[in-house]
């Protein structure tokens, strides 16, 4: 039997470590959830290190205990705890569901995204030859191995057929704030002594990336991407983008928009609405150009959008045809309402109500794209005076 310790590229960069098991003629592969990060400082040099002593390790193991070596998957190591008396992870989050079921605190997303948390650690439990292992047994080692398989090892059932594409940072961050609030429903009803997540270092939690710049279009690319001649789904799609951009509301209230929303005076045309994210009751002003950029009324319902795909598709189609190269989605709208609206000199506590954003430092980070798109302005102005050598010479 010969073993050896091979690198596999993932598609983030990273290289997943697995043994290549050759015995009699016939090969298998071991993965170890094990994975070596870009060393770009001495800390992330130090942490490959430890993983490849760790790889190594578990080699060595297999070689002197063949017996050690399972046949699918890599066995983690269960903890020996006496007297658990815990339920059992996958039992646990279905009891947690079945508690904010009916729970007015809670809204159908959150529940939606506990749901799909208990999906994924089927999975994962299933991949790691646990599907019975209790809360106290799931210890901050499992924890990081969940997050590692989210995030190198999981592949969306939609892209099984396509080119594989990871979770995003968004999803996994909703991933691990539901885990969380799961444990530490356990802890606070005395399944639990201590919620193992706060064991594990940073580096093995899941961050939010630092804040980058926001997609948005600025007013000559959306005039040019409304300008755009379109007919039927594409054109429905291309006029609820326009009417987004300049009244900031989300595709959720774009679906769910009706003609009865609208109250009309003779100085302006507003919308009342329940947002479907925050169930908040908003009024947004409407403006001639938006309002001409409604459809014709077929029956109560304004947009008539096909599937979100599909919505997406026609988006980036338009944006090809007129040249713009900005790689836009329909969120893209909010993002190019909260600039536009900052740049014509609304202030940002304004834009944060009509945005319906809860905290007003997430509406800052639009203030920050508009003042550096100030700065950008300023530094093309540039008046050149002459040195006294310059002025002599002239």
């Amino acid at each position: 039997m010969t073993i050896t310790l091979r690198q596999k590229d993932l598609e983030n960069d990273n290289k997943s470590l697995y043994l290549d098991i050759y015995e009699n003629g016939k090969r298998k592969f071991e993965f170890l959830s094990l994975y070596l990060i870009p060393e770009i400082n001495q800390e992330t040099k130090e942490r490959n290190e430890a993983t490849l002593k760790r790889a190594q390790e578990i080699r060595a193991e297999r070689v002197l205990h063949p017996e050690t070596i399972p046949e699918k998957g890599h066995l983690m190591v269960v903890p020996d705890i006496p007297n658990d008396d815990s339920p059992e992870v996958i039992d646990w989050i279905q009891t947690y569901m079945e508690w904010m079921d009916g729970n007015p605190e809670y809204s159908k997303r959150t529940v939606e995204q506990t749901q799909y948390l208990q999906e994924r650690m089927k999975e994962f439990l299933k991949a790691k030859r646990r599907p019975h292992i209790t809360l106290m047994k799931f210890d901050k080692t499992w924890f990081k191995a969940f997050f590692l398989w989210l995030k190198n090892d999981y592949v969306p059932q939609k892209y099984v057929r396509v080119k594989a594409k990871p979770l995003s940072n968004a999803s996994l961050r909703n991933m691990q704030q539901r885990i969380v609030a799961v444990f530490n429903k356990a802890v606070k009803t005395g399944k639990l002594k201590a919620n193992p997540f706060y064991q594990l270092e940073k580096e093995d939690t899941i961050s939010k990336p630092k804040s980058g710049h926001k997609l948005y279009l600025t007013p000559d690319e959306l005039k040019l991407f409304m300008a755009s001649e379109e007919t039927n789904g594409v054109r429905e799609t291309q006029l609820a983008f326009g009417f987004a951009c300049l009244t900031g509301l989300r595709i959720s209230d774009i679906r769910a928009l009706r003609w009865s929303n609208i109250m009309r005076n003779e100085v302006t045309n507003t919308l009342v609405i329940v947002q479907k994210k925050t169930k908040e009751l908003n009024a947004v002003p409407i403006c001639s150009t938006a309002e001409a950029w409604m459809p014709p009324k077929k029956d109560d319902k304004v947009f008539h959008l096909p599937a979100h795909a599909n919505v997406d598709a026609a988006l980036k189609r338009i944006a090809k045809k007129v040249g713009i190269t900005k790689t836009i989605s329909f969120h893209c709208f909010r993002h190019t309402f909260a600039t536009l609206q900052l740049a014509e000199g609304t202030d940002i506590y304004t834009v944060s109500k009509l945005l319906t954003h809860s905290n007003l430092a997430t509406t800052q980070v639009y203030a920050d794209v508009v003042d550096e798109l100030k700065r950008d302005a300023a530094e093309r102005i540039s008046l050149k005076i002459p040195t006294k050598e310059e002025s002599d010479q002239t």
